[in-house]
């Protein structure tokens, strides 16, 4: 009976191609916003917890307040973190705005210095070599971003001058996708305190934690040591947290997002509502018929349910052909416009079979009354309507 039912609500749809096609476009509409929309932000939030990956669950960031908007370095004592108890390494990072020339071009860059030994690439922040290797610590060496090194139009062993000094560049990152990173210019730290005026400054401090157990509770003490002896103000979080604390913004504005773009779902599921309404008008007689031959009000109402419940899958289904294609193309405009593929839209398996099922339910559900009305016609009168 089931088999049977499908195939007549089939029927029925392909018998009114135009009003059937207008009501799943409806539906599509919605679905395609859904989709488009949390695809995006899943991806984006899977690629920033990549990136705080790189930096490995054992590190604690120690940031002046203030640096992530406008980027001020502030003094720190180095050696006094040192001291903390399961503290295993302290890597000092430093950005400076410099004069940069090469044969080819001129301009300022962000020269950044890295307090780090050339065997702690994880200690930059995840960067990759495309060539060359890190820059050794008591040589004038420094390494390229791919950006930098595209419009300095420079290669490893070649170089380059920061306020008239020349430096030898030794290799270049691979494109992260970040113009911070890739238009940026790295050295030894040390190196970069001679290039400025003001000594003994820091933007950022990575600290190694001696075990990933003692993580959150060297946060602490780092958090009480630094407020003892300064009275700068520091942001100190570890990397998993600020994983966390990222990916839960991420995660509350796709809900945020989700919602507004349900709202154009729910105009398509009046939609549905208002085409299966129109169905049950028109085909009152053959109700009558179908009544008169046998079936059941369960049976009515099964019919007209699983018609609503097909047209919300198909709409679904182009939806989700329409959403995924719309955030892919989005991914790929932003990851030209960046110079790199910063993220890709996360369209997995359970995203499309939750739109498809939501998109049938919510099918199923614009056709519950019309479906109920229909079922409740008495036959005979169903007979004589014209």
């Amino acid at each position: 009976m089931l088999r049977d039912l499908t195939l007549l609500a089939l029927r029925n749809i392909a018998a009114r191609k135009a009003r059937s096609a207008l009501t799943l476009t409806s539906i599509a509409v919605g679905i395609s916003a859904v989709v488009a929309l949390w695809a995006l932000s899943l991806g984006a939030q899977r690629a920033l917890e990549a990136q705080f990956a790189k930096l490995g669950a054992d590190t604690i960031l120690v940031i002046p307040v203030g640096a992530a908007q406008q980027p001020k370095p502030a003094k720190i004592n180095l050696d006094l973190l040192s001291t903390i108890p399961n503290v295993k390494s302290v890597t000092a990072t430093r950005r400076a705005v410099l004069p940069v020339q090469s044969a080819a071009a001129s301009g300022f860059l962000t020269v950044v210095g890295v307090g780090t030994t050339a065997s702690s690439p994880r200690l930059l922040g995840g960067l990759e070599l495309a060539q060359g290797r890190l820059f050794a610590l008591q040589s004038d060496e420094a390494v390229l971003g791919a950006e930098a090194a595209r419009e300095l139009r420079l290669s490893p062993n070649e170089t380059v001058r920061i306020r008239e000094r020349p430096f030898r560049v030794v290799g270049v990152f691979r494109s992260t996708g970040s113009p911070q990173e890739d238009h940026a210019l790295y050295m030894n730290l040390q190196k970069l305190e001679e290039l400025v005026e003001e000594k003994g400054l820091v933007s950022l401090v990575s600290v190694q934690a001696a075990s990933e157990k003692d993580v959150t509770e060297l946060a602490q003490e780092i958090q009480r040591v630094l407020r003892r002896a300064s009275e700068q103000e520091f942001l100190v979080q570890s990397s998993k947290q600020l994983s966390e604390l990222v990916s839960n913004a991420l995660a509350l504005m796709r809900w945020v997002l989700g919602a507004i773009a349900g709202i154009s779902l729910l105009v398509g599921g009046i939609g549905l509502a208002n085409t299966m309404l129109m169905a049950v008008l028109e085909r009152t007689h053959e109700i009558g018929v179908l009544r008169a031959i046998g079936a059941q009000r369960r049976h009515i109402l099964e019919l007209f349910l699983i018609e609503s419940g097909i047209l919300g899958l198909l709409g679904g289904g182009v939806g989700v052909v329409v959403g995924g294609a719309l955030a892919q193309s989005v991914a790929l405009v932003a990851g030209a416009a960046l110079g790199a593929a910063t993220f890709s839209a996360a369209l997995d398996l359970p995203l499309v079979v939750g739109a498809l099922l939501l998109a049938t339910l919510l099918g199923m559900i614009a056709g519950l009354w019309p479906a109920w009305q229909a079922a409740r016609l008495d036959p005979a009168e169903a007979l004589r309507y014209e």
